[in-house]
């Protein structure tokens, strides 16, 4: 057990990330995909041990949103080539104006542009950028 303070991880942009080494982007990477993995693994998990009362009954919205939205960032263009998302993110980052994009956000926006996402994808990539003026 630790007697020390725990610090919230801060968020992760363009900014830290193209100051790391190839190998520190794919310890982060494997390390986003695992917790995906894991939350994914315990969402269905949750959704056997609570299964709706009535057969005719649906999903509350925000349970189809939440799948919707982690379908988001997994592509079947990049699948789990890490050297292939690390890539995608490196030219992602050229752009100054995605610099304080987080790396979470970002990997959303890429995978959908690899599926051929287009709209869902500007959409975000507006939409962080907006958020990020906000910040300044």
């Amino acid at each position: 057990m630790s007697s020390g303070p725990a610090y919230a991880q801060k968020t992760i942009t363009g900014k830290t990330w193209t100051r790391w080494d190839e190998g520190r982007k794919i310890a982060y990477l494997t390390g986003f995909y695992a917790g995906f993995t894991a939350d994914g693994d315990l969402f269905r998990q949750a959704e056997r041990d609570h299964p709706l009362r009535k057969p005719a009954e649906r999903n509350p919205a925000s349970v189809d949103r939440y799948k919707a939205e982690r379908r988001e960032y997994f592509s079947r263009e990049l699948k789990y080539d890490f050297k292939l998302i690390m890539a995608t993110l490196d030219a992602f980052y050229t752009d100054p104006d995605n610099m304080p994009i987080p790396v979470n956000e970002a990997i959303r926006i890429v995978a959908l542009r690899a599926d051929g996402n287009h709209e869902r994808s500007d959409y975000l990539l507006q939409r962080e950028r907006r958020k990020a003026l906000k910040g300044q």
